[in-house]
């Protein structure tokens, strides 16, 4: 069954390519049909010349997301094509550029090269259509900015949707997700990034037309400037994240009971975040709270409390139920944290019907993050041994989550997390993270139940 499902997704997929290709020949031979090139001396040099900035925007590619997804400033000499010597000639640039990217650059299958450069080819038609049907006209004599500059900005925009679009629906297609979900991990952060510098466009073909060709590759200088900031910038992002990461996992590999405890935390609160559809951002904020949900238990007091099978003494609870609040103290210290990251640690252990801690918030009052990681803490909790019992079954971790819904847990959140194959998916990881702690350990599982 397994397999004829891996078929039937990779026949859907074959097919959506397939369409693309198709829809890109298609659109092309119209474009030439209708906005046939017109070679001379002139055009010749400035496809040349925008070939020239096209193959070195290709060099400027640059990793965008934690995910891989990777972007460049290529755009740049397509659109200014289209400015400076129209529609076909665009489409000329844009199969050279994709061409070389594909076959010589990365070196990239057929059937993905053959979608990236037709999915291209369309977007760059849809901006033609836009420029031509509303009034722009390519020239290499003049540029008239009343009258070319807001069907450029159409075009800029038709663009970017059509090239987007393309993209994400054939990567929900391939991961079997949303498209909305892939369009805000993938494409939303990205158009704006790019609409922002597509501006240089009209400034290469303004170069052109009021100084010559040289002048243009002075726009390679914004280029690099662009791509090394931004590309830093990302870069720092994820280092951040990853030395994050590094930290928590040291701290909780003090304790096998508890190690890696953060990290699962983590992974399962992004993907109930993901199915639950927020923003990127909202997503990536709230993996990082769940990354130091438990970063006030760093004292090791605490190593002597988790460690412990009997019940908890006064004391002991009132330090428990401090970590939030602690946690928040040590994470504050850090100027640029946001706020819904100290958010999702102090409140993480807020019931739904608010019988909590810290501050007895209730529903909608817990922030989202924090309902999140709520769910995804106690199912952890529940899927590892600790000493007072041993690990549950997804069957009963599933059960204790229906049960507690709407008291202890957001009824949403659960529903979300047991429809998205969150409890199924992990079951494999879970069970060896169960066995290296086992192993760690060298003792069997206490049969005593109790909270912490």
């Amino acid at each position: 069954m397994g397999a004829l499902f891996v078929m039937a997704l990779a026949r859907k997929l074959q097919l959506v390519v397939l369409a693309t290709i198709v829809a890109a020949v298609a659109v092309v031979a119209v474009v030439f049909l209708l906005y046939p090139p017109v070679v001379t001396r002139q055009s010749l040099v400035a496809l040349g010349t925008l070939l020239a900035l096209g193959l070195f925007s290709t060099l400027l590619d640059f990793r965008i997301t934690e995910s891989g997804t990777t972007t460049s400033v290529d755009f740049i000499p397509l659109l200014g094509a289209i400015l400076l010597i129209g529609p076909a000639f665009a489409l000329v640039v844009t199969v050279v550029l994709f061409v070389f990217r594909h076959t010589i650059l990365h070196k990239k299958p057929a059937y993905k090269w053959l979608f990236n450069t037709s999915q291209r080819l369309l977007a760059v038609s849809a901006a033609s259509f836009f420029f031509v049907w509303f009034g722009g006209v390519p020239s290499l004599e003049s540029l008239d900015f009343r009258q070319s500059f807001p069907p450029f900005l159409l075009a800029v925009v038709a663009y970017f949707v059509v090239n987007a679009c393309a993209v994400v629906y054939v990567i929900s297609v391939s991961e079997e997700k949303p498209f909305s979900t892939i369009w805000r991990k993938v494409a939303g952060h990205l158009i704006v990034f790019d609409v922002a510098i597509s501006p240089l466009a009209y400034m290469v073909a303004l170069f052109y037309v009021l100084w010559g060709s040289a002048t243009v590759l002075l726009a390679i200088l914004p280029l690099i400037g662009l791509r090394y900031s931004y590309g830093v910038n990302v870069e720092l992002q994820q280092l951040n994240h990853d030395l994050l990461r590094v930290l928590v996992k040291t701290i909780e590999g003090r304790d096998a009971y508890t190690s890696g405890h953060s990290l699962r935390v983590a992974e399962r609160s992004r993907r109930i975040a993901e199915h639950m559809e927020l923003s990127h951002k909202l997503v990536r904020l709230i993996e990082t709270g769940a990354l130091l949900h438990d970063i006030g238990k760093i004292d090791m007091a605490y190593s002597e409390i988790l460690r412990q099978a009997g019940p908890l003494t006064p004391l002991q609870r009132d330090l428990i139920r401090a970590h939030p609040d602690k946690g928040v103290e040590i994470v504050s210290n850090v100027r640029s944290i946001d706020k819904k990251i100290l958010e999702c640690i102090q409140h993480h252990h807020e019931w739904y019907d608010g019988s909590g801690y810290p501050a007895g918030l209730s529903q909608t009052d817990i922030p989202i993050g924090a309902r999140i990681i709520m769910v995804a803490d106690s199912i952890d909790a529940m899927a590892t041994d600790r000493p007072y019992r041993a690990a549950l079954s997804s069957e009963d971790i599933r059960r204790e989550l229906l049960e507690n819904r709407g008291t202890q847990f957001d009824a949403d959140v659960v529903r979300v997390a047991l429809a998205g194959g969150i409890l199924d998916d992990q079951e494999d990881k879970l069970n060896k993270s169960v066995k290296e702690t086992r192993n760690q350990l060298m003792v069997k599982p206490m049969r005593k139940v109790g909270v912490h």
